[in-house]
């Protein structure tokens, strides 16, 4: 590889395409960004035009410019998971479920008895619900059609329309809720379970193997034909190789659209109470026990325009109040239900203890440390089987100290802070080219928080909130 090659990793994410031009030197030559829309016109719905991704593609793999572009030498790839992705013939159908969709939750719960979902766990270490593909392909089965051959994920629609081949990862194939995590492959249990034929699946190859950019595909965005393009993994995955590499002890915290919590083990350590994923990490033999808080971005935004502030106001009131926010407790399950600690898709968002003397920073309080209250639950969850040594945070809450403060004073333990605002693409790009130095732009050092004395109070108020919204959870069911 030249000292002057390029390595492009791409990550396909819940609102944007964002890639990052990385030298092998491992300096950040170029970090690009391009949204596409969302359909939310029905109650549950959340679709996109796996069209739009394209275009998305295309103009944020142009915007690194031709002298960029001419040099780079492979391509990686992640992408949001599980999004549902139906191929008539070589055509992908117009709406790709996204995982932020809950129209199937209600049936899956139905479906889904005690004895299914605990043979469902042990198979595939993960805690089967509606949000699965699988699950959702059978939900909306009669909306799509019988022209149907093929179900992707939208990473691994993404590599086929970028290199024509029809393949999945380990980590991206758990998200499928048909992959067996101990024969390594497609389970034809899961698959009769669920009414899918195995030949509609991708075959399932390693993150790092790698397939040959189309000619036409590589002329419209401007990169040299033929690019080896790595497979590539699961957003969760990618962000977590960036942040922590493969070690142990290690929890990494990625604040987007969703909060992912995960750590990397080397055994497939299944949890008793099905409270963890166990995904399959970038190399055979690592896994990663995660755990996602399904809509903190998207509600951080709503309430942001709900309050009329702009990007960043929230975090800037909440430093203006007090811990606790005078009284306030919110509940952040704006998603329509949770799987986090708590998996339960009835769970809705609560704003309790609310008087006419509270303002709008006690509000936006209230709201950081609910969803920093359900990171602790998460945390220690992973801590009862597994020691804890280090926790790193990267999204838009890590460019904010007194955030980041607070999130260490509920944790109890020191957070330290990962510059770069899209690590999934950073790991995608570290994927198609192990042998790339780790980026020196994001140290983890450069920013951090240790718990200071207002760890004793958060430890009373984190009790009090446990205390109050599993009863509401229960309450639910």
């Amino acid at each position: 590889m030249k000292n002057d090659s390029v390595i492009l990793g791409i990550d396909l994410g819940t609102s944007a395409v964002k890639c990052v031009a990385m030298s092998t030197s491992g300096d950040i030559i170029a970090t690009t960004e391009a949204p596409f829309p969302l359909t939310r016109d029905l109650p549950g719905q959340a679709e996109q035009n796996p069209a739009d991704w394209l275009t998305a593609v295309e103009s944020s793999v142009t915007q690194l410019g031709r002298n960029v572009a001419k040099n780079v030498s492979a391509i990686g790839l992640t992408g949001q998971l599980p999004t549902l992705v139906c191929l008539d013939g070589d055509r992908p159908l117009p709406s790709a479920i996204t995982w932020m969709d809950s129209r199937a939750d209600a049936w899956a719960s139905r479906f889904l008895d005690e004895p299914k979902r605990q043979m469902m766990y042990n198979r595939t270490g993960m805690p089967i619900d509606g949000r699965y593909l699988a699950p959702m392909f059978r939900h909306h089965l009669n909306a799509f059609g019988n022209g149907v051959g093929t179900i992707l994920s939208a990473k691994d629609f993404l590599h086929f329309a970028l290199t024509g081949e029809l393949t999945t990862d380990p980590s991206t194939a758990a998200g499928y809720g048909l992959y067996d995590l101990d024969a390594m492959n497609w389970s034809p249990e899961l698959c009769a379970v669920w009414g899918i034929s195995s030949a509609m699946l991708p075959a399932v190859r390693p993150s790092a193997s790698f397939s040959g950019l189309r000619e036409a595909v590589a002329s419209r965005l401007g990169l040299p034909s033929g690019l080896p393009v790595a497979v590539g993994c699961a957003d969760s995955v990618a962000s977590a190789y960036a942040m922590a590499g493969l070690d142990s002890g290690t929890v990494c915290i990625t604040s987007g659209s969703s909060t992912i919590i995960m750590d990397s083990l080397s055994k497939p350590v299944r949890d008793p109470q099905r409270r963890y994923l166990l995904t399959p990490h970038v190399t055979n033999g690592v896994f990663g026990r995660e755990m996602d808080l399904l809509s903190t971005g998207t509600s951080y935004r709503w309430l942001n325009d709900l309050l009329g502030w702009d990007n960043g106001r929230i975090d800037m009131a909440a430093a203006r109040s007090l811990a606790g926010a005078n009284g306030l407790l919110f509940s952040p399950y704006l998603a329509g239900g949770e799987q986090g600690a708590l998996w339960n898709p009835n769970l809705r968002g609560v704003l309790h203890g609310l008087t006419v003397q509270h303002t709008a920073d006690d509000i936006a309080r209230a709201y950081l440390e609910g969803v920093q209250f359900e990171i602790r639950r998460c945390v220690d969850i992973l801590a009862e089987t597994s020691g804890i040594e280090r926790v790193v945070l990267a999204g838009h809450a890590a460019s904010h100290p007194a955030t980041l403060q607070m999130l260490a004073d509920i944790l109890g333990r020191p957070v330290a802070a990962y510059d770069h605002p899209s690590p999934a693409a950073i790991g995608a790009a570290l994927l198609a080219a192990p042998s790339v130095a780790r980026p020196r732009q994001t140290s983890t050092q450069e920013a951090s928080a240790v718990p200071s004395s207002v760890r004793t109070d958060y430890e009373k108020l984190y009790r009090r909130y446990c205390t109050m919204f599993p009863a509401i959870a229960e309450a639910a069911d």
